[in-house]
């Protein structure tokens, strides 16, 4: 995802000489000169693709073709349908009841994404919307987004980016590694275009500047309005990764952000709390909650998953908790463990949601969550236990204790 240019422009006399006039990102000339301000805002002493990166443009519809054909043979491949995961994420509230992850990811994914790198084929894909302009403030963003999704091929070229990762919070944790590097050279280079006369870049000079109004601004408004809250905390990766990698960059400059890749954080909770804050270590899990046997028994279906403090947030904020009031208790965060259950013969879900906080939560919050006789939730000192299930009857009875069994 990027962040539209148009917000970041204001009139003011005076324009420093730029080297990029705005252009088509469909010419090849466009792409190159793109490609070529990357080098440079990254220091790049030489061209590791001799020339370019492949680049292809696709419309919304053929990407969108592009998505379901992969969700489909992702499906045709995989062991066994996962009903219980979208049960799941509904109970939780993280969805809507009535929506699809596959469906609404792909839904997510066609309306917000401009650009993408693909770690298969090693290649950039233009995504062409309809309410793109071939003005100059469109112009612009489109090029912006362009030089993002090259930074990534330069990423992968010299790293390697596939990489395997052991949860959701490790997954988002080395995307907001990622994302924030190519965040942060996409703002260097949005400083390389040469706008019209009257117009230039707020904070010219100071991306920390930059990716600190934008995390104040995806906590205060944009997660809201970034769909199902288990999708809108994935992008959080963007203005903390940015924040994360232009503090680095202003303290050491490029040399720091590659550096950057040899001790990066595993959890979001680091990224939450910022640069120069060391949150405690993670406290240990040993154990999952006490199930019955109608729930695990057998070959019966088994999730397991650690969220992390970004999905905590999301949480707190689908129950209706105020944003800062849930960043804030996202920083309590020290672990999780996420374990669902499917019974193939009744088609039930039973789900365990176990966190360890650094402090207990207060009596009103634990109130608001408590608040639904579809999820029970306890907690016991330092830990809470959120449990849930589809059936009625079978969550009335079962009260799994938050002590290791």
């Amino acid at each position: 995802m990027t962040r539209t240019s148009l917000g970041l422009l204001f009139v003011l006399a005076g324009c420093a000489d730029r080297t990029l006039k705005p252009c088509d990102i469909a010419d090849p000339s466009c792409q190159q000169d793109i490609y070529y301000a990357d080098l440079r805002v990254r220091g790049d002493g030489y061209d590791p693709f001799g020339g370019i990166p492949p680049i292809q443009t696709k419309t919304e519809d053929q990407y969108r073709q592009e998505l379901e054909a992969a969700a489909g043979q992702a499906a045709a491949n995989a062991p066994a349908p996962q009903p219980w995961w979208d049960t799941t994420l509904a109970l939780l509230k993280l969805i809507p009841a009535s929506q699809n992850t596959v469906a609404t990811s792909i839904d997510d994914q066609v309306t917000n994404t401009g650009a993408f790198y693909s770690w298969d084929t090693r290649s950039v894909t233009i995504i062409q919307h309809p309410n793109q302009t071939s003005d100059w403030q469109g112009q612009v963003q489109n090029m912006s987004t362009l030089a993002h999704e090259l930074v990534h091929a330069l990423q992968d070229r010299e790293l390697d980016l596939r990489k395997g990762h052991h949860g959701s919070d490790e997954s988002l944790a080395y995307r907001a590694m990622v994302e924030g590097d190519a965040e942060l050279y996409e703002r260097l280079f949005d400083y390389e275009i040469a706008l019209p006369d009257g117009y230039r870049y707020k904070d010219l000079g100071d991306p920390v500047t930059y990716f600190k109004s934008w995390r104040g601004e995806y906590f205060a408004n944009e997660f809201a309005t970034l769909g199902a809250p288990y999708f809108a905390a994935r992008w959080m990766v963007y203005p903390l990764g940015g924040l994360w990698q232009a503090t680095l960059w202003k303290q050491g400059g490029n040399a720091a952000v590659r550096h950057a890749y040899g001790q990066s954080p595993t959890r979001m909770l680091d990224y939450i709390a910022g640069n120069g804050v060391t949150p405690p270590a993670t406290v240990p899990i040993d154990c999952e909650p006490s199930i019955p046997s109608e729930f695990k028994n057998g070959n019966q279906p088994y999730g397991f998953d650690q969220f992390g403090a970004s999905e905590l947030y999301a949480y707190l904020f689908a129950w209706g908790v105020a944003s800062d009031v849930a960043r804030d208790r996202a920083l309590l965060w020290r672990n999780d463990y996420l374990f669902v259950y499917f019974n193939q013969t009744t088609q039930k879900t039973a789900t365990a949601w176990r966190i360890e906080l650094a402090s207990p939560l207060g009596a009103d919050l634990l109130a608001t969550l408590s608040a639904s006789n579809q999820v029970h939730v306890v907690q016991a000192g330092t830990t809470l236990l959120i449990t849930t299930s589809d059936d009625p009857a079978f969550l009335a009875s079962w009260n799994p204790s938050t002590a290791c069994q």
